[in-house]
């Protein structure tokens, strides 16, 4: 054995599993950063594609709002023009809201301020919203491969055998609204109804479609043509709260308000699945007012503006 052959003295040992030390934490630091940078563009990701799908399926659905086949059957049967139906609740208490559409009405919605969370960042029900349309064709809302197309709210009132919009009189109405499920997340619903006239018993009404998970609000405003003469062009945007019960339709007549809408303003907050992905709760904008979560989810706004190219 060689006389000058030793082993670490113990200040190098310390030495040795503190470095140790430091190079594990790093690395276990570094890990859980990158953990949770990847959950976090993971959520971005998802709350993208939620809001562009949202965003996508009112979008349609507003587009066609209002849409007529014809305003009136040969005959002269005024329903085509969206006429209230005593027979039918629908047009009362719309598919289970307490929405009412009169005659002629082809859009309307409720804006509940206060909302029904037990926070101020949480209205879930701050706006619900219901349209109605006349289907043009068979291709709208056929059983066939073309269903594809449909939303999973419209999947439960497709066309049966036999029925063709082009010699019949069919109207859709949807209703969109945001609740709290089971586990307490909020989830945007929607649901539809449509309404065969020459044959109410082949009538369609689906159950409440789950169609996004995590949406914290849906704020809708309305454009409204309040001119005297409509000429396609909005005025002024105002929440459902304020439209008005009636606007000029000449010197001496005037029209309902609802009918004069012609575009909406859609907002969607969408918050994230997982909690605690921020250092502190974060802030979002919608409309000049800022509302301030109380938890630690990422939030996400998705607006646009929607014109109804039915009525301009």
């Amino acid at each position: 054995m060689n006389k000058h052959q030793r082993g670490y003295t113990l200040i190098e040992l310390m030495i040795s599993l503190l470095l140790g030390l430091m190079l594990v934490s790093g690395f276990g630091s570094l890990f859980s950063q990158t953990q949770k940078s990847a959950a976090i563009q993971r959520s971005l990701s998802y709350m993208m594609e939620d809001g562009r799908y949202i965003l996508e399926v009112l979008g349609r659905e507003l587009r066609r709002t209002g849409s007529l086949r014809n305003k009136k059957t040969a005959s002269g049967d005024p329903k085509v023009v969206f006429t209230a139906d005593p027979a039918d609740p629908a047009d009362t208490n719309v598919l289970g809201s307490s929405i009412s559409f009169s005659k002629g009405d082809y859009i309307k919605g409720e804006y509940n301020a206060a909302g029904f969370g037990a926070a101020a960042d949480k209205p879930y029900n701050i706006n619900r919203l219901a349209l109605r349309y006349q289907l043009n064709n068979n291709a709208e809302l056929a059983s066939n491969i073309l269903a594809s197309i449909n939303t999973a709210c419209e999947r439960s009132i497709l066309l049966t055998a036999g029925e063709d919009p082009a010699i019949e009189t069919h109207v859709v109405t949807l209703y969109f609204y945001v609740a709290v499920d089971s586990t307490n997340v909020p989830v945007l619903y929607c649901v539809a109804n449509r309404r065969n006239f020459n044959d109410r018993t082949k009538d369609q009404t689906s159950a409440a479609e789950p169609l996004v998970s995590n949406v914290q609000k849906l704020l809708v405003t309305y454009g409204i043509d309040s001119d005297f003469v409509a000429d396609g062009e909005v005025n002024y945007y105002v929440d459902a709260s304020s439209v008005p019960v009636t606007v000029p339709d000449s010197v001496t007549t005037t029209v309902s308000g609802w009918q004069r809408v012609i575009a909406t303003k859609l907002s969607v907050v969408l918050r994230s699945d997982d909690d605690n992905l921020t250092q502190s709760s974060v802030s979002y904008t919608i409309d000049g007012t800022t509302y301030t979560a109380t938890d630690k989810r990422l939030y996400r706004v998705s607006p646009t503006t929607v014109a109804f190219r039915n009525k301009i």
